[in-house]
């Protein structure tokens, strides 16, 4: 079954030094969007691992993510001798351009400049912890967006039952309807030229009934929604395929209340609920 796309993760994962939480908050989009949104010192070196988790998740939507680490003992983020060498190399220009800076100015200047250290000398233990804790979060969201989903999927069902039913009036009535203009074109006819042009206006009749049979509208329209079904039942990514349905739907439905006027109270329905449908599209991942 499709899912949507909208929805909310939630993980939190207890360690000795700290604890890290993680949220993700996801949206329709017509590709994959991702925003992270956490320590910069440990973003800039697992934001790629991030995404690419995310995306091992999910196919589709805009995701907006927020990693929260607490620590409950003093972590030491930067490397050691890169801050000495950066306090170092502080110290020696000031002294060079004969400014005097207190030692809490030299430590941020430093720790801005030692902050160019390898990735290596990340906690990877952290690294993975965070990720770990980010794969759960991606678990809760993947199953709220399942149970969107399935809400989804039972509104366009119900939608498409009430097209099918304004369908089934319209493949009833047609024959009769275009019985019924033919026999008025027929009469109009005889009226304007006189009996003598029966053949004519037989012929008239059957050019007009020709224009508006409907028949290959109907077969395609049939086979659109029992696409959109078998759509309605798949695992798959499925949302940019029930979006170009929705348009091919639409057309036949357009044709078919052009075609016949008459049947303008069942197509104006379908086409409302096409359009709720639609929407609903939107959503689907």
């Amino acid at each position: 079954m499709p899912y949507s796309m909208t929805g909310f993760g939630y993980a939190v994962e207890n360690f000795d030094e700290y604890e890290i939480e993680v949220r993700i908050k996801s949206l329709n989009n017509r590709g994959m969007d991702i925003s992270v949104k956490g320590p910069k010192e440990l973003l800039f070196f697992i934001d790629l691992d991030i995404r690419n988790t995310v995306k091992s998740f999910f196919e589709r939507g805009s995701f907006q993510i927020f990693i929260n680490i607490r620590y409950t003992q003093p972590k030491l983020l930067l490397n050691e001798e890169s801050l000495k060498l950066a306090v170092q190399s502080v110290k020696e220009l000031m002294e060079k351009i004969g400014l005097s800076l207190s030692d809490d100015k030299i430590y941020e200047i430093s720790a801005g400049l030692s902050s160019e250290f390898e990735e290596e000398t990340i906690d990877l233990q952290l690294k993975e912890r965070i990720l770990q804790t980010l794969e759960k979060a991606c678990h809760s969201l993947k199953e709220e967006r399942k149970k969107e989903g399935e809400k989804l999927i039972q509104d366009i069902s119900e939608r498409l039952k009430i097209i099918e039913e304004n369908l089934e009036h319209i493949k009833k009535e047609k024959e009769q309807i275009i019985e019924k203009a033919k026999e008025k074109i027929t009469e109009k006819v005889k009226e304007l030229l006189g009996e003598e042009y029966s053949e004519r206006a037989f012929i008239e009749a059957t050019l007009l009934a020709e224009k508006m049979d409907i028949t290959e509208e109907i077969v395609r329209l049939q086979s659109h929604i029992h696409r959109f079904k078998e759509l309605l039942k798949s695992e798959k990514a499925v949302g940019r395929k029930m979006d170009f349905l929705c348009q091919e739907m639409h057309r036949e439905i357009n044709t078919m209340g052009n075609k016949m006027p008459d049947f303008s109270p069942y197509t104006v329905e379908m086409k409302t609920q096409l359009e709720k449908i639609r929407q609903q599209v939107q959503n689907i991942e």
